[in-house]
């Protein structure tokens, strides 16, 4: 199936730009030199696989040579650690995702190519991407959102990508410079740093916001400054893209999160939890908790909603996973970072709600210490381990 569909790219349009990058340029034919070079690793779970981690294009010369090989794909954040698989792939897999996502819990994600290509499918169609010149990636091309809006178009339908090693706003705006019509996807903390910084955004035809809701404050501000449209998409690493917000009008519910797009159903069982089922569901987890629903076609998620027909509401998030920013986090992993840096057994790690909307929580330590001990100097070494976004904003210790 891949193959067919590639080859018609590079009939089409094989010596035109595929991939923009610091770097210099790529041009489909190129880009296939360099996925044809690629040798794939071992694993001695999974057997012969490509790892796409790094920067933009080492993401998708691997990406394209495991499609091309039929050699699952693994893809791991550029600052991440990879997850070896706690199990064998399942039969037909192509695309091993990493995240964290609502459950708190960093595991693998299993998708047949199919499963991936209907996502990137759904999605290239409602947001009219084929009208577009080229799609700016300011945001990890190794998360899901990412992934299914730039690369993934580049290698299902020719999409051209005009990859950022960051989403500062004097890169885009020197990107803008070299494109008429561009589609610029972003989180919402993303959004707020552009309308905060100036930037002009004339050459922007499709605004898109996901990873976090996007507030009625946010959306008008960027309608007021920029002239655009701030589309919200929802959806998760399982189940790829479930609703967008296609409607050219600001909304008028933050809760709003746009109408399920065509191919994807969902219904809300007796707890108010969101079921999804549509062909781009994966395969299950490497390790999966109990009581959970996630195997070919069918998911339950960690949000509860609200359907009107097809317009899906966003209610809450029961998981425990911690959203810094649309970065998906993992409490359990800082609380054990935390803990190899002081000795200290007892210590737990929560989100909590952010006064700033757009960082979405905090992260929040609690240590089996009373609060004088809680210094600087042991908060500085207690995260000694940790990365930025994961740096507890709050502590709490014993009363006394």
């Amino acid at each position: 199936m891949f193959g067919e569909r590639w080859q018609k790219i590079l009939d089409a349009q094989g010596d035109d730009i595929a991939l923009r990058h610091p770097g210099g340029v790529w041009s489909f034919h190129e880009l296939e030199k360099q996925a044809r070079t690629l040798e794939p690793d071992l694993c001695p779970v999974l057997g012969p696989y490509y790892l796409a981690q790094g920067d933009g294009p080492e993401i998708a010369r691997a990406l394209l040579a495991g499609f091309l090989s039929g050699l699952p794909v693994q893809v791991v954040e550029k600052d991440r650690s990879r997850r070896v698989p706690s199990c064998p792939a399942p039969a037909g897999t192509a695309l091993i995702k990493q995240a964290v996502g609502a459950s708190g819990s960093r595991r693998c994600q299993f998708f047949t190519l199919a499963q991936a290509a209907a996502d990137a499918d759904r999605l290239h169609a409602a947001l009219g991407l084929g009208g577009i010149g080229t799609a700016l990636a300011p945001l990890s091309v190794a998360h899901s959102f990412g992934l299914t809006t730039t690369l993934l178009p580049m290698l299902l339908h020719g999409l051209r990508v005009h990859w950022l090693p960051t989403p500062f706003p004097a890169g885009i705006a020197e990107a803008l410079a070299l494109h008429e019509r561009v589609f610029l996807p972003g989180v919402p903390a993303m959004w707020k740093a552009w309308l905060l910084s100036g930037l002009g955004l004339e050459r922007v035809a499709l605004a898109v916001s996901a990873g976090s809701p996007l507030t009625l404050e946010l959306e008008s501000k960027v309608r007021r400054q920029f002239g655009l449209k701030l589309h919200n998409l929802y959806g998760t690493s399982e189940t790829g893209a479930i609703s967008y917000d296609a409607g050219q009008s600001p909304r008028t519910d933050a809760r709003d999160l746009g109408r399920l797009l065509p191919g994807v159903r969902a219904l809300c069982d007796e707890q108010g939890f969101l079921i999804v089922e549509s062909d781009a569901v994966g395969l299950g987890y490497d390790a999966p908790l109990p009581g959970e629903l996630f195997s070919a076609s069918r998911h339950r998620t960690w949000d509860k909603a609200r359907l009107e027909g097809d317009a899906l509401f966003f209610e809450s998030c029961a998981g425990p996973g911690i959203n810094v920013a649309s970065r998906k986090l993992s409490p359990d992993e800082i609380a054990a970072k935390i803990r190899r840096a002081t000795g200290i057994a007892d210590i737990a790690v929560h989100g909590a709600a952010s006064r700033d909307p757009e960082r979405v929580q905090d992260v929040v330590a609690v240590a089996g210490l009373p609060a004088g001990q809680i210094t600087q100097a042991f908060k500085s070494a207690a995260c000694a381990g940790l990365a930025a976004w994961e740096v507890p904003r709050h502590w709490r210790g014993k009363p006394g």
